[in-house]
């Protein structure tokens, strides 16, 4: 997976990626299983105002948790006076749309021409003449020799300088 595509997964900007990585001291792997976890640490740190290391040790725990246990009672302070219950199911599920999102529109871009300007398949002339399009003129022309076509062009060009134009009505 690529860091744009991880990023995406996470919801997050390449940068803070990057940045927590640097202050959690932790590379990441560019995984699915370090992007659900990373995703969880961005939630809990933007959402309840946690520290990074806080909201980490947290996404660790819910995401440790046995099915059974689900949804997760955590303390989320020292001293137990408030609890965090998080629907690890639900994460799971907007992280799962999250991925396939990421893996389908962020993945790396293809040299060359986009791939909505690659030439189709199947015969375009049937397609055309399907669709009601007059095909004789494109086929006498194609008939011609190159020095036909150069010549017919001459005469064409000739005729289209010696037109002037009509003098403005008084």
């Amino acid at each position: 997976m690529t860091l744009h595509q991880f990023a995406a997964a996470v919801g997050a900007s390449p940068k803070w990626i990057q940045n927590t990585s640097r202050l959690l001291k932790r590379a990441f792997r560019h995984t699915p299983e370090e992007a659900r976890w990373l995703r969880l640490v961005r939630l809990l740190q933007e959402r309840f105002d946690l520290s990074l290391a806080r909201a980490a040790e947290l996404a660790a725990q819910a995401l440790a948790a046995p099915a059974s246990e689900r949804p997760v009672r955590l303390s989320a302070t020292p001293d137990d006076s408030a609890e965090l219950l998080i629907d690890v199911a639900r994460c799971d599920s907007s992280f799962a749309a999250a991925l396939a999102a990421a893996l389908t529109f962020h993945g790396p871009k293809q040299r060359g021409q986009g791939r909505w300007t690659r030439p189709r398949r199947g015969n375009m002339l049937r397609a055309a003449e399907a669709h009601g399009v007059d095909l004789s003129l494109l086929r006498a022309s194609l008939a011609l020799t190159a020095d036909e076509r150069l010549r017919r062009l001459d005469e064409n060009a000739a005729f289209v300088r010696s037109l002037r134009p009509l003098p403005p009505p008084s």
